[in-house]
């Protein structure tokens, strides 16, 4: 089977919205966080922190800033650009990238991963709040009246809406598919589409994630779980505290993390610049409570283990290991746990990331986010920190690069994303040279 190289990358998140800035802020521990106000009135909520994109210029999107006009759909928009630029990155331009997709011996699929419910999308009001009956029924006739006056390019669900404007504007006609696995979903559609690259049902694929829950409704879900950080006694860019003892919830993130996948021999063939590698991927389900891991990681264990055995590496081969790492009490526990069990303990585990504390969690994107923040700390030798850890808690004993970032010749990462309902991913990923 083909080995599976990273030839693009693309990125929108609380640290920037290009990959070089990402990298520089990233190596100079910069934070994200701010105030959730700017984002909305959020007087009536105890959340004070968010981590927000910045502003950026839409006008990046091109052509493409017509399909999201008028709808809200800022995810998508972080979506469609991440993935814009990573294909930028790996063919040129917007030219050679329609003329090497859509070549007749090209095959070419979209795997991404999103919230179900996330940004404001007036059409999801249009196209479900206004078709409920009194009763709470739901009249299809109406529904379908509504849809056959749209526009016919629309997507007909706006989940998909990015896959689907990649397809018009590129020409991938491939397998596609949106990946709604929680907070695991962009690591899990990362190596599922490198599955289909090794078994030969893509010759190339572009993947990632994309979220944004910055509202109303998305911090009121989370708040009500008691998974945000209610922290009012420090700035913003010190409320989010992985394994420190302090720690009280996680920072709501957004974003967008896409990368451009192809057979080492279909970019060897292009001359193509390999920038990283996705060796494998482990999932597993645990089951054990909606919104908590158990105790001793177990659920956690199972994904590390199969990440490495796809991926033909033992744990002694990890450099580094970029953590779910979200700053809730259980969470940072659960997988300090499951890390000893894998990797054993503090001097033979090696060092642990938690990004983060730097960039929010930014939910059903944070692995793809994650995995371009992996991928560019295993280009530049340097391994970021983990932010506001001043007073670790001693269940967590592990070396979390604190505070500072710290040179390493690292050559492979490991990067988890496990998710509410017990729903967990672990990506091996590879410096170019291995």
């Amino acid at each position: 089977m083909s080995r599976v190289v990273v030839t693009g990358m693309g990125i929108a998140c609380p640290l920037g919205v290009d990959v070089e800035t990402v990298a520089a802020a990233q190596q100079a521990g910069l934070s994200g966080a701010g105030p959730m106000a700017d984002a909305f009135d959020n007087s009536a909520f105890e959340i004070r922190t968010a981590c927000r994109v910045p502003e950026w210029d839409r006008s990046l999107l091109g052509s493409a800033a017509e399909h999201f006009a008028g709808c809200g759909d800022r995810k998508g928009e972080f979506g469609f650009y991440a993935a814009q630029r990573a294909l930028r990155q790996a063919f040129g331009s917007d030219e050679r990238t329609r003329a090497v997709i859509s070549a007749p011996t090209t095959r070419a699929g979209l795997h991404t991963a999103s919230g179900l419910v996330s940004s404001l999308v007036a059409e999801g009001e249009t196209d479900v709040l206004a078709c409920l009956r009194p009763d709470g029924s739901f009249d299809y006739e109406a529904s379908l009246a509504a849809l056959a006056g749209a526009n016919p390019r629309r997507s007909r669900h706006f989940t998909d809406r990015v896959n689907h404007l990649l397809a018009w504007t590129y020409g991938f006609d491939g397998p596609s598919l949106v990946n709604h696995g929680a907070c695991a979903a962009g690591a899990v559609a990362i190596g599922t589409a490198a599955r289909w690259i090794r078994q030969g049902r893509c010759d190339l694929a572009v993947v990632g994630g994309f979220e944004s829950m910055i509202h109303p409704f998305g911090v009121l879900s989370f708040q009500l779980l008691g998974a945000l950080s209610e922290r009012t006694d420090c700035v913003h860019h010190e409320v989010s505290r992985p394994f420190d003892r302090q720690r009280d919830g996680f920072v709501i993130g957004e974003g967008a993390g896409m990368l451009v996948l192809e057979s080492e021999s279909f970019a060897a063939a292009r001359g193509a610049e390999v920038l990283g590698l996705v060796h494998g991927l482990g999932t597993s389900l645990d089951s054990y409570r909606t919104t908590a891991p158990p105790p001793d990681g177990r659920g956690a264990v199972v994904a590390m283990q199969a990440a490495l055995a796809e991926a033909g590496l033992r744990p002694g081969d990890i450099d580094w290991i970029n953590a779910h790492g979200t700053g809730t009490p259980l969470n940072d526990s659960a997988e300090t746990a499951g890390i000893r069990t894998v990797f054993g303990g503090r001097g033979q585990a090696p060092p642990v990331t938690s990004s983060k504390s730097a960039i929010g969690h930014a939910v059903a994107a944070a692995g793809a986010v994650e995995a371009v923040l992996s991928l560019l700390a295993l280009r530049d030798g340097s391994l970021p920190p983990t932010l506001n850890l001043h007073d670790p808690d001693p269940e967590c004993d592990l070396d979390y690069v604190p505070l500072v970032a710290r040179p390493a010749d690292a050559r492979f990462a490991l990067s988890n994303s496990f998710g509410f309902g017990g729903v967990n991913g672990s990506l091996v990923l590879g410096r170019a040279d291995t």
